[in-house]
């Protein structure tokens, strides 16, 4: 009995510590300051959701390709993207 409980101990601890597939990184959005252009839509709609009659965008994917992250980051006028995998 030992045993499974040290298995699925080790199974999770892998699980924690599973990085972003390569080329894909981690994304973080904190849409406080955005003023809804939806460019981040545009760029992004794999990424990046807008329901109607919300304010702000929401996450359809916490994992983005590097170069769309990059883009978002760069391109989004109120700094809401963020790299997760930076820290």
């Amino acid at each position: 009995m030992g045993n499974r409980h040290d298995s699925a101990a080790a199974r999770h601890a892998q699980q924690e510590t599973a990085t972003a597939p390569r080329g894909f990184r981690e994304v973080l959005l904190s849409p406080g300051d955005c003023s809804g252009c939806g460019a981040c839509m545009e760029l992004a709609p794999d990424i990046v959701g807008w329901r109607e009659g919300d304010e702000r965008p929401f996450l359809v994917s916490d994992m983005a390709p590097d170069g769309v992250l990059t883009e978002l980051m760069a391109f989004c006028p109120e700094g809401c993207f963020e790299d997760g995998d930076a820290s």
